[in-house]
């Protein structure tokens, strides 16, 4: 593929790292641009390798896999490779192609090379970059509680209509409570999230009323009391647990961080591994636990 050509300069044009580039600008930085092709199922590169190239998907589609089981997917136009080549430092996961892709590809060392690459030039793409990087911290911990309710669920975000009532028996009800429980214990082995109960999945807001506790601190009390007892004592420090209230309803919202030990809910006299699998929670098989351990925890 020929990088000259009207149609791919046109393309990296609109590459966001490049978007305030002059054209005289961009032509500079082409000269250092070089091509890859990766067959499906071939590493572009594996976690802990120590490698500054910054990566723009031409075509194809390629898989980010971090530590704790958190994926994310690539496509024609994306950039990817940036956190190592600002702090020249290792890579934070390992990248995979799930189908046939091309690469453009710009080596850091000639991005900080004043002789190769204009100063004015390299800054205004570091800048782009420290944007791409900045935008990571705006995590669900981050954003306040309306915004995530509008955004809806995700990887990081649950919604439970409520904590302890069942909606349907119109009981208090053990299970419901276990599958509150459930997300807490997953976003611990997995990534972090929030949970925010008192939101049902279609992002209406029945409030905590039907859960009927006494006052926020009985609430408050009641959840950490489950924790204890079905995660663990230790596990409450990763737990941050506050009562809000939205349009005149309270939600309960429950800001979670991954835990450095596996953490395991216990339930009918098990302990269950749990972990966030896209926007769900799910039970880690006895044969994939092992694994997952040393892979999410060592």
């Amino acid at each position: 593929m020929n990088l000259t050509k009207t149609k791919h300069f046109e393309f990296l044009q609109n590459v966001s790292i490049f978007k305030n580039l002059e054209k005289e600008e961009l032509e500079s930085v082409l000269k250092y641009l070089f091509l890859k092709e990766i067959a499906e199922n071939e590493l572009v590169f594996a976690r802990l390798e120590k490698e500054q190239i910054l990566y723009i998907v031409r075509y194809g589609k390629l898989k980010l896999e971090l530590t704790g089981g958190a994926e994310k997917i690539y496509k024609k136009g994306d950039v990817f490779g940036e956190v190592a080549l600002i702090n020249h430092h290792f890579r934070t996961g390992s990248i995979k192609a799930t189908e046939p892709s091309m690469l453009i590809c710009l080596n850091g060392s000639d991005l900080m090379d004043r002789n190769k690459i204009p100063s004015e030039t390299a800054l205004k793409v570091f800048i782009e970059l420290a944007r791409m990087v900045t935008s990571y911290l705006v995590t669900a911990e981050n954003t306040s509680t309306h915004r995530l309710i509008e955004q809806g669920e995700n990887d990081y975000v649950e919604f439970k209509s409520t904590l302890r009532y069942n909606l349907f028996t119109k009981k208090f009800d053990k299970e419901i409570e276990h599958a509150a429980l459930k997300s807490i214990a997953a976003f611990m082995n997995s990534s972090g999230g929030t949970l925010i109960i008192g939101v049902d999945d279609k992002k209406n807001i029945p409030g905590l009323e039907n859960d009927k506790f006494r006052d926020n601190d009985h609430l408050l009390l009641h959840l950490t009391k489950l924790i204890q007892e079905r995660i663990g004592i230790q596990h409450t420090a990763f737990v941050r647990s506050v009562v809000e209230e939205i349009n005149g309803n309270r939600l309960l919202r429950v800001d979670v961080k991954p835990s450095p030990i596996p953490a395991y809910l216990v339930h009918n006299n098990d302990e269950i591994l749990y972990v966030r699998t896209g926007p769900a929670t799910s039970q880690m098989k006895v044969s994939e636990v092992y694994d997952y351990i040393q892979s999410r925890f060592h």
